[in-house]
């Protein structure tokens, strides 16, 4: 596998005389390899070139669900570059499940990327040019909402007349429409989600005993995001029946001051009632790509049988 170690500059920000925070440039270096090439390239096939079908298998695995799926991963943490009439979709994780779907769906390469001087986690990223960007926006865009007008620009380039149909979330009269907005909760959960538990001490004043410190499991399930649109989005479908959950939409964070002195934008939450993270857990976990997400399914349960054990 071929090594290829780089540089690039990235947006940090830390705190001026002023005790403000501020963004700033500053160079990155970066160790990448491919550790998945092309599986085209490795058959043989030219730039462009596609064995017969090939688009159709694509299709059929990318079902309706998925298709919602990755809509929302790209909304999440893609990335859609259009340069005169190259289109190029670009999607990078730390966790490598998904980028193995997409990649072994489209055929593409996978590279991983390390951090040498950073306290940062490896990255996976794969990458669609050409066609096969241009098939996959197609299959996507009508889900979408961040990146939906810059999908749709993309589109437009060799289709001109193209409309993204709005997609109805009339559950009642067709069942189907559940799917894709299945896949549109667990793809931006895997990419903007945050899920977890961890233990939390408080100290009490008590009348007999003086101060006490109480141990218990605080969890949480939320997502967050500088746009509003996706997050009013998963709220509105995760109200909607057949589901009935409770969420808030909230301010995560205000927003940091820019190099230029300008506030950046303000961080969004999207939280889910505690007493819901279990069922949460239960009716997603089976579309969860993502190892460490999905099992908290399990934790969740036994924190439940903890619960009522400390009952008795």
């Amino acid at each position: 596998m071929e090594d290829l170690a780089g540089e690039k500059e990235i947006m940090v920000w830390k705190k001026n005389a002023e005790g403000k925070s501020q963004y700033y440039y500053k160079p990155t270096k970066t160790k990448s390899k491919t550790i998945q090439k092309s599986w085209l390239k490795e058959h043989k096939y030219k730039k462009e070139e596609f064995p017969p079908e090939f688009f159709e298998n694509v299709e059929e695995k990318l079902t309706s669900l998925r298709r919602g799926y990755w809509a929302y991963a790209i909304d999440g943490d893609g990335c859609i570059n259009r340069h005169i009439k190259r289109i190029r979709v670009i999607m990078s994780l730390k966790d490598r499940e998904p980028i193995q779907q997409l990649a072994d769906i489209y055929g593409t390469s996978i590279y991983f990327t390390e951090y040498p001087e950073e306290n940062w986690e490896p990255t996976y990223k794969t990458q669609l040019h050409g066609k096969r960007a241009l098939h996959f926006l197609r299959l996507i865009c009508p889900y979408m909402t961040e990146k939906r007008k810059k999908a749709t620009e993309c589109i437009n380039i060799s289709d001109p007349n193209y409309h993204p149909p709005k997609i109805s979330m009339n559950f009642r009269q067709n069942p189907n429409l559940i799917d894709p907005h299945i896949g549109m909760v667990v793809g931006f959960f895997e990419t903007e989600g945050s899920v977890g538990i961890k233990a939390r001490e408080q100290k009490r004043i008590t009348k007999n005993f003086g101060e006490r410190v109480y141990t218990s499991l605080y969890h949480w399930i939320d997502f967050s995001n500088t746009d509003t649109r996706p997050l009013r989005k998963i709220k509105k479908i995760l109200e909607t029946s057949p589901f009935n959950f409770n969420s808030v939409l909230r301010v995560k964070r205000k927003g940091i001051l820019k190099k230029n002195g300008e506030e950046g934008k303000i961080l969004y939450a999207l939280t889910i009632s505690p007493p819901q993270h279990l069922l949460f857990m239960k009716i997603f976990s089976p579309w969860i790509l993502i190892t460490r997400k999905r099992d908290y399914a399990d934790k969740f349960e036994r924190k439940k049988q903890i619960d009522e054990i400390c009952k008795k």
